[in-house]
């Protein structure tokens, strides 16, 4: 069977999402029947109609923490799959802040009149399970900025990994073992950090732990503008020994699992 991811943006990190320098709508899986949006960053609206994606056949929705570059057009997006809330449609999974907030730095993004939309919303922790149709996902650790954030794994046909934002840990790599696929939110080049976020060295550590038979890079801040994260993307696979993708804005990656 096929999967496809579609990305709406590659872009992360506050300057290229305030300048959208790449977009920033997060990106669908399409599997076992099932199409999932993850983390509707600002502009998923218009990049799901220019890359041609019909949001009202999404079946879920899942936000991995409460950052602007992954949840501010969430609201909207349930508003594309429910058909402007007139039918009760699909599933939102998010962490803990997103939904009860966490004082004094973060607030609840969701209104009840858009959790309402749903057939249903879950919060989950790390390691927590629960199911979309026939995907099996799993909630994992991250640390970041938000301290309930999350990453993903998707286990259907294939098993796909996310690791959201964050910085990396022992044990980070561990959580993704099983994965064919990992999808890395790549933020700086092995020459910069920042924290509580990942840089190129980090993800060769990841890659080298997970063995995926495929890595795609994605959610790239300023500092890997101007073909800098091609450059990082080519030094990623040779140290790793891991095929790698630089995603680009609009592009979609179909894989027989």
């Amino acid at each position: 069977m096929t999967a496809k991811l579609t990305f709406l943006g590659t872009g992360g990190g506050r300057f290229v999402t305030s300048r959208q320098i790449h977009a920033t709508g997060g990106w669908i899986l399409k599997m076992d029947n099932e199409m999932l949006h993850i983390d509707p960053g600002p502009g998923a609206l218009v990049r799901a109609k220019q890359y041609k994606v019909d949001l009202s056949k999404l079946t879920g929705i899942l936000v991995s923490h409460c950052h602007p570059d992954h949840y501010t057009d969430a609201k909207v997006v349930i508003e594309a799959m429910t058909q402007g809330t007139t039918k009760k449609k699909g599933v939102l999974l998010t962490n803990e802040t997103i939904i009860n907030g966490l004082e004094p730095e973060f607030v609840s993004f969701f209104s009840k009149y858009h959790l309402s939309a749903l057939e249903k919303y879950k919060i989950l922790k790390p390691k927590d399970k629960t199911n979309i149709g026939k995907i099996e996902i799993t909630a994992t650790k991250t640390i970041h900025g938000d301290p309930k954030g999350i990453g993903f794994i998707f286990k259907g046909s294939s098993t796909i990994g996310y690791t959201s934002d964050g910085e990396y840990f022992n044990g980070l790599g561990k959580q993704f073992s099983d994965c064919d696929y990992l999808i890395l939110n790549l933020l700086r080049p092995r020459n910069s950090e920042w924290p509580k976020h990942m840089n190129s060295r980090d993800a060769v550590k990841i890659l080298k732990e997970v063995k995926p038979k495929l890595a795609i890079l994605q959610h790239f801040g300023f500092l890997m503008m101007n073909g800098i994260a091609e450059k990082e993307g080519k030094w990623i696979e040779k140290e790793s020994g891991i095929k790698t993708i630089v995603a680009k804005d609009g592009q979609s990656v179909c894989s027989l699992f």
